[in-house]
């Protein structure tokens, strides 16, 4: 095996909705496909064999067997709320190394080569332990995490590589589940970074809910029943508003219709239900009013003038829907753009930055700043744990990254023989309304005089990882912070069963991948961001019949459209499910009924 320190570099974009790796071929960025796709959904599945499945099969799964599946993960990364995946349980950090797990694969399989290092991106807004769950995740899933860059500054990265000129932008990154906004400086092959803001909670899948709850409201007024009860009909009400969302994005009106989604009384019950984009835009604009408050934070933090802006940049799926670049329009007067491809762009941007850690000159420096201010809590001058708290700050938001502070403190007694240090993260003045994050304890020599002085220092590396030291200068007494949290353990104790039941998870199933056969022989001319006969296999295993009738069934569907459509689709999707688990009796029973339909409306 390739040693963690060697080997190729790839930049992966972990998102919520879906993921990337990339890599930079000849010094070109590229995209590595998979099965087909570019893009692999977040979506990590069980089957009921009990076999590992990801991405879109396990996407697909959860029409079936929702309980089976687990979607969103980035959601609770930061946290150690078990999971639920059919009888078994997992942590955050386990769910996202197997979808970089999975990722590893794909580009160890293209590469020909054992992939063991990469770039992860993280929403500039995330905090510390959300980054620390993520570099587990990457750890877990065998990868040596050589940096950890904000997605925005990503994206950066490939706009304007070449360009020595000076600009201002402003990264507008929209995706599944979190906003960011960065404003940008770009000069003499330098990106740094001015100002960030955020929200860690706010993504296209809150949009989507939006609309969800409009229809599913609509139902139950008409006939007296909760979609969004039913595990089976909340999941095709979701993906048909999911695709309604899109279609949104190009159309002034769509139908949503799904064929037989209840029963009341014994009968079948139709959704059919016409959605406006004027209705839509109505539902979302509380949501997109709250990134473009954001997006003024940042501008103020910045210190520039509307009239330096040379260029507003889109990144994530959810830039796509209208009124987001309506809104942008009216604030800066220009025009958005998305030269580079919005789902795309930060893995390609994370890409560069790997290729530049492996040496190879391709693409500007990067100087990012800190998303949070960070500090502790004080009374006055003194290090002290009671009422009347204070927040000390000691590294403020949008400070340039690596950074460091220290500050000096004294003990509030001369008998004091220990001090908590409590570390916190916000920018209100009030403690209680700022997040804490890490605490630990300081030993002391008791006496006063020097032996009440200590000294913390704050150091934040290039990928937003904080260090706290507290020293007692007159003693040499000192410690460094240890986040008091379930993380913590999980990492002492439980890191390398939970590396080994991953493994044991992927040997088992068919996700094993490129771990489980010979490299592909190394092939200069081998176009990463397009099917290879290795990397990408179909989905699904089947006679060539079944294989014909199922891309019939899609290519049909899309041509039909309406409610024929929408069934033709929803069969189609259960068949891939049950091709891939090879489950014959049901793939003859879905097979008839595409045949009967495709039968009625050819």
């Amino acid at each position: 095996m390739t040693e963690l320190n060697q080997g190729p570099i790839v930049g992966i974009d972990l998102g919520t909705t879906n993921s990337v790796v990339a890599v930079v071929v000849d010094g070109k960025p590229q995209v590595i496909s998979g099965d087909d796709q570019k893009i692999l959904p977040s979506v990590v599945g069980i089957d009921p064999q009990g076999k590992l499945i990801t991405g879109t099969v396990a996407r697909n799964q959860q029409v079936v067997y929702p309980d089976r599946t687990i979607t969103s993960v980035k959601r609770h990364m930061g946290s150690m709320t078990r999971l639920s995946l059919g009888d078994q349980t997992f942590t955050p950090p386990e769910i996202s190394a197997i979808i970089l797990r999975k990722l590893r694969d794909r580009a160890s399989a293209a590469l020909g080569t054992e992939v063991t290092r990469a770039v992860i991106t993280v929403p500039a807004f995330f905090d510390e332990n959300q980054r620390q769950a993520t570099r587990e995740a990457g750890e877990l899933a065998g990868l040596k995490v050589e940096r950890i860059i904000n997605e925005p500054t990503a994206a950066t990265l490939v706009y304007h590589a070449g360009s020595d000129a000076r600009r201002h932008l402003v990264v507008y990154d929209f995706g599944g589940g979190t906003f960011d906004v960065s404003i940008v400086r770009m000069e003499a092959g330098v990106v740094e970074v001015l100002s960030s803001k955020g929200d860690t909670k706010l993504g296209g899948d809150d949009l989507d809910q939006l609309l969800v709850k409009h229809v599913a409201d609509a139902f139950q007024t008409e006939h007296e029943i909760d979609l969004l009860g039913d595990p089976a009909s909340r999941w095709r009400l979701m993906q048909a508003c999911e695709r309604a969302k899109c279609d949104l994005s190009s159309q002034t009106s769509v139908t949503i219709s799904e064929e037989f989604i209840a029963e009341k009384e014994g009968k079948p019950l139709n959704l059919n239900i016409t959605v406006t984009r004027k209705e839509y835009e109505e539902l979302i604009a509380p949501l997109i009013d709250r990134t473009i408050e954001c997006v003024d934070e940042a501008f103020r933090d910045s210190k520039l003038q509307l009239t330096q802006i040379d260029e507003l940049l889109l990144v994530g799926g959810s830039t796509r829907t209208p009124l987001v670049q309506e809104r942008l329009r009216e604030e800066f007067k220009l025009e958005p753009s998305r030269a580079v491809d919005p789902d795309l762009a930060v893995a390609l941007g994370a890409a560069m930055q790997a290729a530049m850690i492996a040496g190879q000159s391709v693409g500007p420096v990067l100087v990012d700043v800190t998303g949070h201010t960070l500090g502790i809590e004080v009374l006055g001058d003194f290090l002290f744990s009671g009422s009347r708290l204070a927040y000390s700050r000691l590294i403020h938001r949008n400070t340039p990254l690596p950074a460091y502070f220290e500050e000096s403190y004294r003990t509030v007694s001369d008998e004091q023989t220990e001090a908590e240090i409590k570390v916190y993260q916000g920018e209100h003045d009030r403690l209680e309304r700022n997040k804490p994050i890490g605490k630990f304890m300081l030993d002391l020599d008791s006496g006063g005089g020097d032996k009440s002085r200590v000294v913390v220092r704050f150091d934040l590396t290039l990928d937003g990882v904080l260090k706290v030291t507290a020293t007692q200068p007159a003693t040499g007494k000192k410690n460094e912070l240890r986040i008091d949290n379930v993380l913590t353990k999980f990492r002492e104790e439980d890191r390398q069963k939970a590396m080994e039941r991953i493994g044991k998870m992927f040997d088992d199933s068919d996700e094993s991948g490129a771990s489980q056969k010979q490299w592909l022989p190394v092939n200069e001319e081998i176009r990463l961001d397009q099917p290879n006969e290795e990397v990408d296999k179909p989905s699904y295993v089947g006679d060539a019949k079944t294989v014909a009738l199922l891309k019939q069934a899609k290519a049909m569907a899309q041509q039909v459209g309406g409610e024929d459509g929408e069934e033709l689709r929803s069969l189609a999707m259960q068949l891939e499910v049950a091709m891939e688990k090879n489950d014959q009796q049901t793939i003859d029973s879905l097979s008839e009924e595409i045949d009967d339909v495709l039968f009625y409306v050819q």
